[in-house]
């Protein structure tokens, strides 16, 4: 790739902290590409040569171009994933250490490298569910703040730290975020406040830890990359232009973005669900065909499972 196009891919990578965030930005650029929206509730009429995609659970995103030509067609998939490792931040998050200071109630999601979030600035993103005119609505909330950090100790404290450190994610990780200012229930007030809502009117959360240093393009000849995420959207986003930039006649091109892949891909939305299977026998019943018709064009298929790690 070109200089132009890394940055590209970096800038995507910097722009998408979640999962939401990534199916929200792939979501918008097949739009603006053309691409129709469609919904599993509702009744797919597709015609050839036509673009599609449809979402689930706002966190995974397949799409797909029909050929005009599908007399004997086969369906070309490309298949990567939105999640990365991070920290997934509880129900309950406020940990208050007497009047001293505050940390977050953290989960590890993914198999995180541990000490690569130690000693960085941090922020939250994710999904909340908001109740808004007798409605339940998703919104996507990122702080564009240095909110917090998980900090090593002085050496007098760890004095085998250099030996090797096996951190417990329970105690050792969980990140500060005040030094005595924040009160019971001003995380929740801070979310809320970011979505311009009412504390009470948020009815659930799926919040991560956000690593906030950017991505860097370095070396002597400006050769290496290094960002958070880069398992896996730089596989998301060079799949997904490949598959813009595809165009076959007589087949199907699919582009598929899972979620949960971290952590074992066996959800509604995960590449262990139905979701794959669900469009494309949709895809093969809007052409008309029976059974016989689908096994035969999947028998005939291939698939490129991307995954940077």
């Amino acid at each position: 790739m070109i200089a132009s196009e890394v940055r590209e891919m970096l800038s995507f990578i910097d722009g998408n902290p979640t999962a939401y965030h990534t199916t929200a930005a792939v979501r918008d650029i097949l739009l603006k590409a053309g691409f129709a929206e469609l919904l599993e509730s509702r009744k797919w009429a597709l015609e050839p040569g036509k673009d599609y995609f449809v979402c689930r659970n706002g966190s995974s995103i397949i799409a797909f171009r029909m050929g005009d030509q599908l007399e004997n067609y086969s369906f070309n998939v490309a298949a990567a994933h939105t999640d990365s490792p991070c920290f997934r931040i509880k129900e309950n998050a406020e940990i208050h250490m007497g009047q001293n200071y505050t940390k977050l109630n953290t989960e590890g999601y993914g198999g995180m490298i541990c000490a690569t979030w130690m000693d960085r600035p941090l922020s939250v993103a994710g999904r909340v569910l908001v109740q808004e005119n007798g409605a339940i609505v998703s919104r996507l909330v990122a702080l564009d703040r240095d909110l917090l950090m998980i900090p090593s100790v002085a050496i007098h404290m760890n004095r085998g730290v250099n030996e090797g450190f096996a951190p417990n994610r329970a105690v050792d990780l969980c990140p500060l975020i005040s030094a005595g200012e924040l009160k019971q229930g001003d995380f929740d007030a801070l979310i809320a406040d970011e979505l311009d809502v009412e504390p009470e009117q948020i009815l659930g959360r799926d919040l991560f830890l956000v690593n906030r240093q950017d991505a860097r393009i370095w070396g002597w000849a400006d050769e290496f990359i290094s960002t958070p995420k880069l398992d896996d959207l730089a596989c998301a986003y060079t799949s997904l232009q490949a598959f813009l930039g595809a165009e076959n006649a007589h087949d199907i091109s699919v582009f598929c973005c899972f979620d949960n892949e971290e952590v074992g891909s066996g959800t509604k939305q995960g590449a262990a669900s139905t979701f794959l299977y669900d469009v494309l026998h949709r895809i093969a019943q809007s052409l008309g065909g029976n059974d016989e018709d689908f096994h035969r064009a999947v028998a005939s298929s291939f698939m490129v499972s991307a995954d940077n790690a």
